[in-house]
């Protein structure tokens, strides 16, 4: 009995060594149908599907990989990064610059916070809550929307970054289909002096226009998406993707104006939780055609600057772990940039970033618009007293709206450059040099296309509706602009190539009895 004693005695000894896992309400790594070795978020996951049309019937896709738990801890819990220190790059590519003949304004202070913002940033030794978050394998594959110059610019220098996949251009046109075979399958560069510069190939462009018949397999997400096409394809392009998009895409919008993150996420990605990370782009290089050869095009250096738009919290994840996340597929897309040298890519804070743009799209909202509510060549608005009346009222309301945007309030470097006498004199001293020129805006109504006026006029509209300004200044050019488009297109479905009689002046380029093309003004717009 005493040896039977002995050996219960030892068993219970033994007992007391062991140390059950911790099973309480805060640990979020147990729970119904955890195991041992798999949580209970492991479990649940390990039986379910890639997602594509959403993210509320299951857990996130970005929960951290369960390792084991010693207690109550969750710090160790898996091979990632704090919170307080921003999210390591996938891969890092040393880039060769190529020396730019376009100048960028920087000031010092802005220099400064470039610096800062691409430096080494300074970490805590003791942070107080650390919060894990995985490390994400990214992948390398980019597709591009669009066939313009930038589209076609973009897919040829990524073209020479080695261990890159090949480029993947969709487009909702087929006839860049039937070109890419004709032209070599490669897009050639020429300098201004037309000489040849390098010719890359690309794969052939794939088409995604209207189908005939719905596709039910399960389409594969795309992650790394450029878009560079006309605004008026811009949204129903993207649309048309729709079902391969998620959270996991980042979408880099390579527009000269503003507005098509917020176009976009009113109108196909509504759900937070779903919609795409993105990458705001403005593109310094110029273009200009190479005879009639679409893959073909001159080309002067300048320099692809970058803005990565921090994301937001939604019902899923919170606002660290979302912003977290979302700098990984940011980052990784604008090292994908960076790596071909020939775009000379630089990612700046948004306030500079807006600094860049803002200067060209007043012009625009200006000149262009004016332009084609006038049908008429730049130097006649200069020369018309009731034109450059309508210009002047336009600029001050612009002005307005500009100077009290919270983005340069914030920098009294950047709002000063704007509210100096100089600047509207710069504006009519730049619309002297265009001279006799006609705006592509006009080009594009002739065709029945509808100018980016939304992106220029109409951004400014939206952001003084957001500050509560008054903006009936640029409502009413993007009324008149859009009745000029209105106008055109339906003697185009009437069959009237240009218009019956002239209506207003024999110098109206956009209706009325002109009745044969123009080499200047009806040539085939970029898409």
């Amino acid at each position: 009995m005493a040896v039977i004693d002995g050996r219960i005695s030892n068993r219970r000894k033994n007992r007391a060594k062991f140390t059950a896992p911790t099973w309480n309400h805060d640990n979020i790594f147990v729970g119904r149908g955890a195991t041992k070795q798999l949580s209970a978020v492991a479990t649940i996951a390990a039986g379910l599907q890639p997602r594509n049309g959403g993210f509320h019937l299951d857990p996130p896709i970005y929960y951290p990989p369960t390792l084991p738990v010693q207690g109550n801890s969750r710090e160790n819990g898996s091979l990632s990064y704090p919170f307080y220190r921003p999210p390591p790059p996938t891969s890092r590519i040393l880039v060769r610059r190529i020396p730019s003949t376009q100048h960028v304004y920087i000031s010092a202070s802005e220099s400064a916070a470039v610096a800062e913002a691409n430096g080494e940033p300074e970490f805590e030794s003791e942070p107080k809550f650390v919060d894990l978050v995985p490390t994400i394998r990214l992948s390398k594959k980019i597709h591009i929307i669009g066939f313009d110059a930038d589209a076609r610019f973009i897919a040829h220098a990524l073209a020479a970054v080695p261990n890159l996949p090949p480029v993947q251009m969709h487009t909702h046109h087929a006839e860049p289909l039937k070109r890419w075979g004709e032209e070599g399958r490669a897009v050639t560069v020429y300098d201004l002096e037309k000489n040849t510069i390098s010719s890359r190939n690309i794969p052939c462009p794939e088409y995604f226009g209207r189908r005939r018949r719905q596709i039910w397999t399960r389409p594969t997400i795309l992650d790394n998406i450029i878009v560079s096409t006309m605004s008026g394809a811009a949204l129903p392009s993207i649309a048309a993707l729709r079902q391969r998009i998620d959270r996991r895409t980042t979408l880099c919008l390579v527009q000269p104006g503003l507005g098509l993150m917020e176009l976009l996420n009113e109108n196909i990605f509504d759900d937070p939780a779903t919609r795409p990370n993105y990458v705001i782009c403005h593109s310094g290089h110029k273009f200009s055609r190479h005879s009639s050869l679409k893959y073909s095009l001159r080309h002067l250096p300048g320099k692809l600057l970058l803005h990565a738009v921090p994301r937001g919290g939604d019902s899923d994840l919170d606002q660290k772990t979302a912003e977290a996340l979302g700098n990984q597929h940011t980052q990784h897309m604008i090292d994908l940039l960076s790596a071909a040298s020939d775009l000379n890519a630089v990612r700046l804070p948004w306030h500079i970033l807006l600094r860049q743009k803002l200067p060209e799209m007043i012009f625009v909202s200006l000149a262009d618009t004016i332009s084609v509510i006038l049908g008429c060549r730049y130097d006649l608005i200069r020369s018309s007293r009731y034109a450059m009346e309508f210009w002047n009222s336009l600029l001050d309301e612009t002005m307005r709206i500009v100077v009290s945007l919270p983005e340069l309030r914030a920098n009294p470097e950047m709002l000063d450059f704007f509210v100096r006498e100089s600047f509207p004199k710069k504006l009519r001293r730049k619309l002297e040099r265009q001279g006799s020129e006609y705006s592509s805006w006009i080009s594009m109504v002739r065709r029945g296309q509808m100018p980016p006026v939304q992106f220029y006029n109409g951004y400014f509209v939206r952001r003084a509706q957001e500050l509560g300004l008054d903006y009936s200044q640029n409502k009413d050019a993007l009324n008149l602009v859009g009745a000029r488009h209105a106008g055109r297109f339906r003697e185009l479905q009437l069959g009237i190539p240009f218009g019956l009689q002239p209506y207003m002046t024999d110098s109206d380029r956009i209706g009325g009895g002109l009745d044969e093309l123009d080499p200047l003004l009806d040539v085939e717009t970029d898409i």
